[in-house]
């Protein structure tokens, strides 16, 4: 049998990573004789040993072990080619016989005894021969042969060696897996600077994270994104760790090689975000977990102990098990979380019980749980802890799955410290630019807003976050960001675009099989169309929710039951309104929490007031307005359903109490979208019969008239601001830019008060019996925008753009309404105000047009003397029209009329050489020459 020349070779892995922290530690071989580079597979133990050698050019016996090489006259044979080769000691490289291997390992260790220069012998994939007894004794005499020798073992597990005395004299160093594992930084530079992939700061940060430093996948990565665009690669970042690449690895590299019994105990345990031997014991009917255990850790088979004890198993081998083993059992693996969840809740482990019970989807027991959670933790370290304990314990699965149940659940008192916790890592990781972790957090922050009525911030949270979701293709986030924001413009009356919000979810939801945003975006759907009184279209889409919701997600139906209820209610059903409403109701309580109680009662109470009685009616709004007790968006609903059963049943001091506080309340929290529903329906008039009390003159003299009577804004901010308003009128604007324009001058804090007491001036002045600024019917604040609604009000500019907005269908009667309309330029007093000069000269062009078009319609006409005084008419305002001369001198000349084209020569003449500088007289010489005709002076 002859020597295998290539188990004596170190291996080559040019170019590799230099990684300087580890090389430091290396550096430390000459004092120790035996160090030991364990690790789970993957970690690069074997690259860094050799890239380390090769790089620092250190004397080096390298044995690259296999299973045959357990028998120690093997073993040793390798031993020695290796060390007398490296010596230039002449020998035969041949296995050595049986009987002979003590005085073969004497001569050996004698020759090293002699060596005074560092020797490194290195022995790869020890775990091959580890088992074996006969290698132990040879390993011991190699250790201590010589102050300059040190031993190097490579190994996936910790060999069985006698290493107390070494560590007592210090001769004994070890690198696990956490010293393995790439750092943020040595990530950064495998991809960027080895391999120059420039990927975003971010990217890097997420490789990291999910691989934990783990090297092959590195590798594995990188194969798949080399030729990638950013966009493609975000494409991935939305599905990792699913590569089938990883996956294969660590089926064929890993798992393949465990017994059954290690395979089995590896898939069920995969459950468990943390490996408590006792808990394992009795999930699985054994007595021996901790032997298991104690096996995986001493194997290295990626499996480690916290900073605070408790064993784990890395991410991405968890998350591979639990696919398979998910996959196994179908829909099972639910029952399997349920299972968990029982035996945590009987350790009173509540954390853990509430999220195997939210997985299992018993969310009858994880709200039950969560009161005790309640009453037993700090809320908001509990709240804080679960935000990414689900995602932890179902292994990958989307958040967006538990997180309505989840904030719904979160204690009211703590809605306001996890708001500003949310925010400042919000803003955190926008410094970081790190797109890929913050769609979630604004989602969860949006979702807090909604809730507490703040649904301009929430309204724009769920926009960034839906961004953030659809570049990263995460269908079950972005569905439900779709469906909030559907949600938040229908409570604005923007039925349209909530309709279409809400269908982009619905497809998103059945092309990618997502059930629970598709009961939520289907029972939104329903919800719309009843607010809009369309039973016929609400009616399919609830029932389709209700039976998707009792099949696969049962903590819908609370919310599903309420609209079934409203869909009867509208079908004037009363009594079916109320049987469904009750169901709500009794769901919502046996859940125990706030939300669902206020949301139920209320709408259950809007049922009882449809079928007068009244009393159920009233014990209702005070039961959900209690519920909603910190929800203050929602408690002023249900304040306006109390406003209109007092106004019903005739009780006008509690009714006009009432009415009081739902003002106050929207004025503070700027709530502008209940105040329409404020007004019974049919109390409004209809639009023929409304008469318009504010009349606003622009063209000419500015005058404003209220209920017929002249009004005069005595501010003079508070007029400019006006102009500003009606220049900009049916649009809102942000604030800021309001004030920059209108205010230019002063300190921030003293232009802030400049506006707030100018727009206080100006609403009191154009309705003098406005008593809240809310209500305002013509200047309508909308956050932190603000918009001027000319619809009620009689404004001349207004009508004379509509007028004359399109002039090709050259309609007459219109145009000469307009022109009449026009009695001088857009606020005509104020010539020097430089924010009124594009909107003067807007409707300057818009005049001179339909005047000219009415001059030549009447010219065709053979209505000169109308033609004539509408030229006449554009000149003795606007002079410097040079087109309209030379228009008006080819109509005179047509008809002939040669006195009246020269007075109107003369006049040109006189006006653009002595007031403006500019000889026109040979322009003029033209056209009098087309017709022939002489021009006098």
């Amino acid at each position: 049998m002859n020597i295998e020349e290539n188990k004596l070779q170190i291996p080559n892995y040019s170019p590799s990573l230099k990684r300087k922290r580890l090389f430091y530690e290396l550096d430390q071989h000459k004092n120790v004789s035996l160090l030991l580079v364990t690790g789970d597979s993957g970690y690069g133990k074997t690259m860094l040993i050799s890239s380390y050698i090769r790089e620092k050019n250190i004397p080096a016996v390298w044995y690259q072990l296999g299973s045959s090489d357990r028998f120690a006259h093997i073993f040793l044979s390798y031993v020695k080619t290796g060390i007398y080769r490296y010596m230039g000691i002449d020998h035969s490289p041949q296995i050595i016989e049986a009987e002979d291997v003590d005085t073969e390992l004497a001569a050996v260790v004698s020759i090293l005894a002699d060596r005074k220069e560092p020797l490194l012998l290195v022995f790869d994939d020890y775990q091959l021969v580890d088992p074996s007894p006969e290698i132990e004794p040879i390993i011991n005499e190699l250790t201590h042969s010589s102050p300059a020798v040190t031993v190097i073992i490579i190994s996936r597990g910790l060999p069985r060696l006698p290493i107390a005395k070494l560590k007592v004299e210090r001769k004994y160093k070890e690198l696990t897996t956490s010293d393995l594992a790439f750092t943020l930084d040595e990530t950064r530079s495998f991809f960027n600077e080895m391999n120059q992939l420039n990927l975003e700061d971010q990217e890097v940060q997420f490789i990291f994270e999910r691989t934990e430093g783990w090297i092959a996948s590195y590798q594995l990565i990188l194969g798949v994104i080399a030729k990638m665009n950013r966009k493609e690669r975000f494409s991935l970042w939305s599905t990792f760790p699913y590569m089938q690449d990883i996956y294969d690895y660590l089926s064929v590299e890993v798992l393949q090689a465990q017994p059954e019994e290690v395979k089995h105990f590896l898939y069920k345990t995969s459950m468990l975000s943390e490996l408590d031997p006792v808990v394992i014991n009795e999930f699985l009917g054994i007595d021996y977990s901790e032997k298991i255990l104690s096996r995986l850790l001493t194997q290295h088979l990626f499996v480690y102990r916290d900073q605070q004890g408790m064993i784990r198993y890395h991410r991405l081998f968890r998350q591979y098990l639990y696919q398979n083993y998910k996959d196994h059992l179908k829909n099972d693996y639910m029952k399997e979380h349920l299972r968990l969840a029982a035996i945590y809740e009987k350790r009173y482990q509540l954390i853990n019980a509430f999220a195997h019970y939210t997985i299992g989807k018993d969310y009858l027991k994880a709200a039950e749980i969560m009161g005790l959670i309640r009453d037993l933790y700090n809320p908001v370290e509990s709240m804080l802890f679960l935000d990414g304990w689900l995602e932890e314990i179902s292994a990958g699965d989307s958040f967006a799955n538990n997180t309505l149940f989840l904030i719904r659940c979160v204690p009211l008192a703590t809605l306001k410290e996890l708001t500003t916790l949310f925010e400042e890592n919000i803003s955190l990781l926008k410094k970081k630019k790190n797109e890929l972790w913050l769609c979630n957090l604004q989602h969860r922050l949006a979702t807090i807003y909604l809730m507490r009525g703040d649904i301009v911030k929430a309204k724009q949270l769920f926009s960034d976050s839906l961004k953030g979701s659809e570049q990263f293709h995460d269908h079950a986030m972005s569905a439900l960001n779709l469906i909030l924001m559907a949600e938040i413009y229908r409570y604005l009356g923007k039925y349209e675009t909530a309709i279409e919000h809400v269908r982009k979810a619905v497809f998103i939801s059945d092309r990618y099989k997502i059930k629970h945003t598709q009961i939520h975006a289907l029972d939104t759907l329903a919800t719309i169309y009843l607010d809009k009184e369309e039973v016929d279209k609400a009616a399919p889409y609830i029932q389709l929710a209700l039976n998707i919701a009792k099949e696969h997600d049962k903590s819908t139906l609370i919310f599903v039951y309420t609209t079934m209820g409203r869909l009867y209610s509208v079908k004037n059903e009363d009594a079916k309104a109320i049987e469904w409403g009750e169901k709500a109701v009794s769901l919502a309580e046996s859940f125990n929490n706030d939300f669902d109680n206020g949301w139920s009662k209320h709408e259950l109470g809007k049922s009882y007031l449809k079928s007068e009685k009244f009393e159920e009616a009233k014990k209702c709004f005070e039961q959900a307005f209690q519920a909603f007790a910190l929800f203050t968006h929602y408690q002023c609903m249900v304040a306006i359903s109390m406003y209109h059963l007092y106004t019903v049943i005739g009780d006008e001091a509690q009714a006009e109490k009432t009415y009081t506080e739902i003002n106050n309340t929207c004025d503070k929290y700027d709530f502008y979208w209940l105040l329409d529903s404020l007004e019974p329906k049919g109390a409004t008039m209809a639009p023929g019969e409304q008469t318009k009390q504010l009349s606003i003159q622009t063209l000419g003299s500015f005058k404003v008239f209220y209920e017929n009577r002249p009004i005069t804004i005595k501010r003079q901010s508070s007029l400019r601001l006006l102009q500003y308003f009606i220049t900009h009128r049916n649009k809102k604007i942000e604030k800021d830019i309001i004030i920059d324009t209108v205010f230019p001058d002063g300190s921030l804090s003293n232009i802030e008060n400049h506006f707030n007491v100018s727009l206080s001036v100006l609403r009191k002045t154009l309705e003098p019996d406005l008593k809240s600024g809310v209500r305002s019917r013509f200047i309508k604040r909308f956050g932190n925008q603000y918009l001027f609604d000319s619809t009620d009000v009689d404004l001349d500019v207004e009508v004379f753009t509509n007028l004359t907005k399109d002039n090709s269908d050259r309609d007459i009667k219109k145009l000469e309404k307009a022109v009449m309309l026009f009695q001088g330029d857009y606020f005509e007093e104020y010539p020097y105000e430089t924010m009124l000069e594009s909107e003067r000269e807007r409707i300057r062009l818009l005049f001179v047009n339909a005047s000219q078009i009415l001059a030549k319609h009447y010219f065709q006409q053979k209505n000169y003397q109308q033609c004539f005084e509408h030229y006449e008419r554009i000149l003795d305002k606007y002079p410097y029209q040079e087109n309209i001369y030379f228009d008006y001198l080819e109509l005179l000349l047509k008809k002939n009329l040669v006195t009246k084209a020269n007075k109107v020569a003369g006049d040109m003449k006189q006006f653009f050489d002595e007031e403006m500088g500019i000889s026109v007289n040979d322009q003029i010489k033209d056209v009098f020459s087309k017709f022939s005709v002489q021009m006098h002076g």
